[in-house]
């Protein structure tokens, strides 16, 4: 079985077959990870309180700037008592480790240990069909596509990462345009809506984007005395064509509520609607967008 220990008293990194290893020299990128599913409401990485030891970790075999391809290995948390004892080689980087060794030319020492596993047969133990990968802790991280997987000569799974599509991000607000009874509440909504777009699943985000369209058209309306207040966006609508004049805005906010609808398991069962993805979360952040620069609320 092949294994990775990690040194947390200085973090060098050894590799071996269970728990007799050697150095890597220099070190590898080490970053911790997880395995989420793309339709997840949130793919922060899990705040681990009760452990010192991500479940993975992905060891950085490169990145290629060109392609924005990133290549590495993830690695399982060993089961047992953490840090582990390991035998290992004396380490280039620490001239002690040359005087401490054993008449077997090997030093004792205790690393928090990871070892391989079967990539595709996890994901089918845990049920995910659209994987990414989490990289980092839950407060920084990155979300990758895995765009391809390939099988060393040792038996280890190469992933092949592509950084996920960036969802575009919200034109500033002037809220001294809005209504002060509304502008909280508007902030909240789109506040809501920037932390979702860089880690949570699209169909938060189409949820997250229905409720800010609906705080600041009802603003709109209310502020121009075409008193309508409804959470529902579909019968936002009519006004927004009829009174104000608002056909942009109207279209934007009969698209997001149907896009709403989608994310409704039984929506998408009666009428045969393809699930929500990345471009429609996309899409919805755009119309976003589009409303409050047609109802001119931009700095």
């Amino acid at each position: 079985m092949k294994t990775i220990g990690i040194d947390t008293n200085n973090y060098l990194i050894y590799e071996g077959n269970t728990f007799w290893g050697h150095a890597l020299w220099p070190s590898p990128s080490i970053l911790p990870a997880a395995i989420v599913s793309e339709n997840s409401d949130d793919l922060s990485p899990p705040d681990d309180n009760k452990s010192n030891y991500p479940l993975f970790v992905f060891i950085d075999d490169g990145y290629d700037p060109t392609s924005r391809i990133r290549k590495g290995r993830i690695y399982q948390k060993y089961e047992a008592m953490q840090p582990y004892q390991w035998h290992v080689n004396p380490h280039p980087a620490i001239h002690s480790d040359l005087q401490d060794y054993n008449e077997n030319g090997v030093i004792r020492k205790d690393l928090a240990t990871f070892h391989e596993f079967n990539y595709k047969c996890k994901l089918d133990q845990l049920k995910i069909a659209n994987p990414l990968i989490v990289l980092g802790t839950s407060t920084q991280f990155t979300i990758w596509s895995v765009i391809d997987v390939e099988t060393s000569i040792s038996g280890e799974t190469i992933l092949f990462l592509k950084a996920r599509k960036t969802i575009g991000a919200l034109p500033k607000v002037n809220y001294s345009l809005i209504d002060e009874q509304c502008r909280i509440q508007i902030k909240d909504k789109l506040d809501l809506l920037s932390d979702d777009i860089y880690k949570a699943g699209p169909d938060s985000i189409v949820d997250r984007t229905r409720e800010a369209a609906s705080a600041i058209i009802n603003a709109y309306l209310l502020s121009n005395e075409h008193i309508l207040k409804s959470r529902d966006l579909g019968k936002l609508v009519s006004p927004l064509r009829d009174k104000a004049k608002k056909h942009i805005v109207a279209n934007c906010a009969d698209t997001l509520a149907k896009l709403h609808s989608r994310t409704k398991h039984v929506e998408q069962d009666n009428k045969e609607l393809r699930p929500i993805n990345e471009s429609d979360a996309e899409l919805a952040v755009q119309l976003i967008a589009t409303i409050l620069l047609e109802l001119e609320l931009t700095l």
